[in-house]
C-alpha cells in the first residue's frame, strides 16, 4: 500500500483541511443551486474534481499523481464552462486550459526526470534517495536534477497564477460562486503543495530558487498595489488570492517552511468564507490622508526593533518575517488611537504569530536558506511595496500617486499582452459544443 499512498509531512493536515472545504462548499453549492435543473451535474463536477484533489495529496506513485494533477484541471475547466453563455467565463476558461497544459508539461518533465535519475516510480523513494546524494557530497545537484526543479518551480508560478500569467484567476469570477470558493481556497494552493511535498529535489539549485523568490516576489507586491485600486469585491479577491500565492511562494523559496504551511491553511479558510459571503453587503472604507513620512518612520522602526529581536535570540534577523510583522504592527499603530489598544493589540498578534509559528513546525521542519544574501534583497523589495502603497493610499493628491494608480488600475497592461499572444496562438474557442452539452443536461 506504501507504494501508491503515503500520508507523510504536510498530508494528514492537508487532508483535513481538504475534507472541512469540500463538506462546507458541497453543502452551499447543493443550496446555491437548488432551483437549477443541472444541479446534479454541478455536484457530480464538484465532487469529482475534489475527489481528484484527495488522490493527489495521498499519492505516492508519481503516475498516479501527474494523472490526478491533469484530473483536477479537466475538471475545473468543465465547472468553469458549466456556464458557457457567459463570454468573460469562456475566455478565461480558455486561457486557464492552455496554461494549465503549460503546468502539467512543466510537471511531466520534472517527474520524467527524477524517475529516469532515480529509477523509482515512488515520491518517498525519489525525494529519499536525493536528500542522501544531497548530504554526502557537497557538490552542487547534477544537471538532469537542475532542469527538474526549474520544472517543479514552472509548474508551482503557472498552477499559482503568478504574474504575467494571472489573467485567467481573475476573470473566473464569472463562474459560480461555488466554483470561485474552490479555486481560491483550495486548487489555487496546489504549487504551494507541489514545492513543500518535493523540497530536496528543487531545495539545492540555485536557479530555481531565484526563480521562485524574484517572480513570487514581484508577484506578490504588484498584485497587492493593483488589488488595493479595484471596486468590486470578487475581483479584489481574486488579486488578493495572486498577492497571497505569491507571499505563500515566496516564504517557500526562503526556506520558511512552517510559515508557508501556516499561510495555506489560513488563507484556504479565509478565502473559503470570503466568496460564499460575497454576496453579503461589503463596506470599503477609503484610507485617511497621512503624512507619509510618519508612517515610513513608524514602519523602519518597527522593523529594526523586529529584526533585531530575532537576531539577538536567534542569530537570525528573519529579515522577511520581520518586514512582514512590521507592516501588520504599523498598520495597528496608525489605525488605533487609544495607547493601551495600540499595545494591547500589538502584543497579541505577536504572541499569535509566534504560537502558530511554533505548532507549524511541529508538522514540517524549517530548513535553513542556502542562500542567505537573497532575503534581504527581498525584504528590500517588500519595503519598496510598502512605501509604494502607503504612497498611493495615504497622499493620493500627489501626482506620481495619481500616475501610479492609474497604471495600477489598468493591471500593468500585463493580462492584454497575454490575452492577445493566447488567441494567436490557438483561437478557436469551444463555445458551441459547451452549449449543446448544457442544453443535453439541462433536459435530462
Amino acid at each position: 500500500m506504501t507504494e501508491w499512498l503515503t500520508f507523510s509531512g504536510i498530508r494528514p493536515v492537508l487532508l483535513a483541511l481538504v475534507v472541512v472545504l469540500a463538506f462546507v462548499v458541497t453543502n452551499y453549492a447543493r443550496t446555491n443551486f437548488r432551483l437549477d435543473p443541472r444541479r446534479r451535474s454541478f455536484i457530480t463536477k464538484l465532487i469529482g474534481c475534489l475527489t481528484a484533489v484527495l488522490i493527489l495529496i495521498v499519492s505516492n506513485n508519481i503516475v498516479v499523481f501527474f494523472a490526478a494533477w491533469m484530473a483536477i484541471s479537466l475538471q475545473l475547466h468543465s465547472l468553469l464552462m458549466f456556464y458557457p453563455e457567459r463570454d468573460r467565463a469562456v475566455l478565461a476558461a480558455h486561457k486557464k486550459f492552455i496554461l494549465a497544459r503549460c503546468s502539467e508539461t512543466f510537471l511531466g518533465t520534472a517527474l520524467l526526470l527524477m524517475y529516469l535519475h532515480t529509477g523509482s516510480l515512488q515520491l518517498d523513494t525519489i525525494l529519499q534517495s536525493v536528500t542522501v546524494a544531497n548530504t554526502e557530497t557537497n557538490a552542487s545537484p547534477p544537471l538532469i536534477q537542475h532542469v527538474a526543479a526549474l520544472c517543479l518551480v514552472m509548474a508551482a508560478l503557472i498552477k499559482c497564477a503568478q504574474l504575467p500569467l494571472h489573467g485567467w484567476l481573475i476573470q473566473v469570477v464569472e463562474a459560480p460562486t461555488p466554483v470561485s470558493a474552490l479555486l481560491h481556497a483550495g486548487i489555487i494552493n496546489l504549487g504551494g503543495f507541489l514545492l513543500l511535498a518535493s523540497t530536496p529535489i528543487w531545495g539545492n539549485s540555485t536557479v530555481a530558487v531565484w526563480l521562485l523568490c524574484l517572480v513570487s516576489a514581484a508577484s506578490c507586491c504588484f498584485a497587492a498595489l493593483i488589488m488595493a485600486t479595484r471596486i468590486s469585491i470578487k475581483v479584489r479577491l481574486a488579486w488578493s488570492t495572486c498577492a497571497q500565492m505569491g507571499l505563500m511562494l515566496l516564504e517557500i523559496g526562503l526556506g520558511y517552511y512552517d510559515l508557508a504551511l501556516l499561510h495555506l491553511v489560513a488563507h484556504s479558510v479565509y478565502k473559503a468564507h470570503a466568496f460564499l459571503s460575497v454576496s453579503e453587503v461589503a463596506i470599503i472604507r477609503q484610507p485617511q490622508a497621512r503624512s507619509l513620512w510618519r508612517v515610513g518612520v513608524i514602519f523602519i522602526a518597527f522593523q529594526a526593533i523586529v529584526a533585531a529581536a530575532c537576531g539577538w535570540w536567534l542569530n537570525d534577523p528573519k529579515w522577511l518575517p520581520s518586514a512582514l510583522l512590521a507592516m501588520a504592527l504599523t498598520t495597528i499603530w496608525m489605525n488605533l488611537y487609544q495607547p493601551l489598544l495600540r499595545v494591547g493589540v500589538s502584543v497579541l498578534t505577536i504572541a499569535v504569530y509566534l504560537a502558530l509559528g511554533a505548532l507549524a513546525q511541529q508538522v514540517i521542519e524549517p530548513q535553513q536558506l542556502t542562500q542567505p544574501w537573497l532575503e534581504p534583497l527581498i525584504a528590500l523589495l517588500f519595503n519598496a511595496f510598502a512605501f509604494t502603497y502607503w504612497l498611493v493610499h495615504h497622499t493620493p493628491s500627489h501626482s506620481l500617486s495619481q500616475r501610479w494608480f492609474i497604471t495600477l488600475n489598468a493591471g500593468l497592461y500585463l493580462d492584454e499582452w497575454l490575452t492577445r499572444f493566447v488567441l494567436w496562438l490557438w483561437p478557436s474557442h469551444p463555445i458551441e459544443y459547451y452549449q449543446r452539452r448544457s442544453q443535453k443536461e439541462g433536459l435530462s
